[in-house]
């Protein structure tokens, strides 16, 4: 399994999920797949890239149909769920929102 995390600099222009800590985005990336989690303000915190990110130790997921719903992050545990409102960071579509 191809695995790497990876903390990334780059500013963002865009809003987030409103009363939510972190967003978690496809990117798109791959093979493997990549996923980045922003902070509320759309700044990149972290990367994964993986085949299957579920076993990757940075997020949970539901059984079928999967979806992320957690986020371990810096030793914290957060819950995330599918935000109707969400937004895009760097335009890549949140797809969860997650707070402690």
């Amino acid at each position: 399994m191809n695995l790497a995390f990876f903390a990334t600099l780059i500013g963002a222009a865009s809003a987030i999920c409103s009363g939510f800590t972190f967003g978690i985005a496809d990117t798109h990336g791959g093979p493997p797949g990549s996923w980045r989690v922003y902070d509320d303000s759309c700044k990149p915190i972290l990367t994964v890239f993986a085949d299957n990110p579920c076993v990757a130790g940075a997020f949970g997921c539901s059984p079928a149909p999967i979806k992320f719903n957690a986020l371990h992050l810096n030793g914290s545990d957060y819950t995330c769920l599918p935000d109707p409102d969400s937004e895009t960071c760097e335009n890549n579509g949140i797809q969860v929102c997650c707070r402690k």
